[in-house]
């Protein structure tokens, strides 16, 4: 029997299950570990290509997904017919989610395929889409709440990320009491000066508008680059309210999936700044679409996390504004333990891999190590 090139031959699911070496919290959720969903798709003339997302505990139910409704739809079917397959995707997996681990499972899988066009065309996924820049600022994300953390161990972590090279850092908020969370950015700001951005993040943990504006009037003083998530991401009214009566740029998007979601977050002056995730979003495809529609609306797109991805699709858009980067010292991104070729960031500002596909090398041993069974 004689297989078209393309044909996918096979298509792989599993999840791992990577322990932090402490745990951490933001303001809604304790963190002891990262769970991964990560799918191989492999062609005819083996060709393989990979994909991932952060399962939040939900890897195994992923699993389940591409097992019972992903991988029948891809078997058989040509790895570069891309828009097809993500719509027959979300088509067939409606009446199972429209977001979440549905939509986890449809991003990792098109991730996966468009590693597989890259390899094929023996180029990175940037040059496949078109270069703009492949100087990438990035920012060091840090600052959780962790037990037995005092104020003075915050401003080392801080100072640490400033002299790594980086002059934008992010620090958590919305957990304690606004005039403690000021004083924490307050003592952070006094440490590493006015040339340093501060970007916040609430993760959602204000309860209402009222509340996340208030508590913004106590951090607005020490100039925060933007506020991440103020309240829940379900709540567009609030978010909208809040982005209208603070001088600090609203940004969200890390939860939000597909294109119909991030359109009225602009249709509704939600944000001022959107943060799409690959890995959450729908993959490669629909990131791409929300990032082309942020640029009809002059709006800059920092995605969240997962640079392993978003540093080669950034560098494809003009309205990139920064990365996101975790140094291995935060101990909070744990996927480099997995991974054969990490990036690393020099002075503040982070290249794309250039090897065919997304370049990324996993080890397999430690994938191995980590599964879940």
């Amino acid at each position: 029997m004689v297989l078209h090139p393309m044909k996918i031959t096979q298509v792989e699911a599993f999840a791992v299950s990577i322990p932090l070496r402490a745990t951490v919290s933001d303001a809604v959720r304790r963190i002891t570990h990262r769970d991964h969903l990560i799918v191989r798709i492999r062609t005819g003339d083996g060709i393989e290509g990979t994909g991932f997302t952060l399962g939040y505990d939900g890897s195994t139910a992923m699993v389940a997904l591409v097992d019972a409704i992903f991988r029948p739809i891809l078997l058989g079917a040509n790895a570069l017919h891309t828009e097809y397959l993500w719509a027959e995707m979300y088509r067939q997996s409606i009446q199972a989610g429209r977001r979440g681990a549905a939509l986890r499972a449809i991003s990792a899988i098109d991730i996966a395929l468009w590693d597989i066009r890259g390899k094929h065309a023996r180029l990175p996924v940037m040059e496949l889409l078109g270069v703009h820049s492949t100087r990438l600022r990035c920012y060091a994300t840090g600052g959780y709440y962790r037990e037995g953390f005092s104020e003075d161990d915050l401003v080392r972590e801080m100072e640490t990320y400033v002299e790594h090279g980086f002059d934008a850092i992010k620090l958590k908020v919305g957990k304690l009491d606004a005039r403690d969370d000021a004083r924490r950015m307050a003592r952070v700001r006094k440490a590493v000066g006015e040339g340093v951005d501060i970007l916040l993040d609430a993760n959602g943990g204000w309860a209402d508008a009222p509340t996340a504006i208030r508590a913004m009037r106590y951090l607005e003083e020490y100039r925060p680059y933007w506020i991440e998530e103020p309240v829940r991401a379900d709540n567009l009214a609030a978010m909208a309210r809040i982005a209208a009566a603070l001088d600090t740029p609203v940004a969200t998007g890390e939860l939000e999936a597909t294109r119909w979601a991030f359109a009225e977050l602009l249709e509704r002056d939600a944000a001022d700044i959107l943060q799409p995730d690959a890995t959450v979003c729908g993959g490669v495809s629909e990131w791409l679409k929300v990032a082309h529609l942020a640029a009809c609306y002059d709006v800059p797109v920092a995605p969240h996390y997962n640079w392993d991805v978003h540093t080669q699709l950034s560098a494809a858009i003009p309205n990139a504004l920064i990365t996101e980067y975790f140094l291995s010292s935060s101990g909070v991104k744990v996927l480099d333990e997995v991974l054969a070729n990490p990036i690393r960031p020099e002075n503040g500002f982070i290249k794309p891999r250039t090897g065919p596909g997304f370049g990324i090398e996993y080890r397999e041993d430690k994938l191995h190590e980590y599964r879940i069974a």
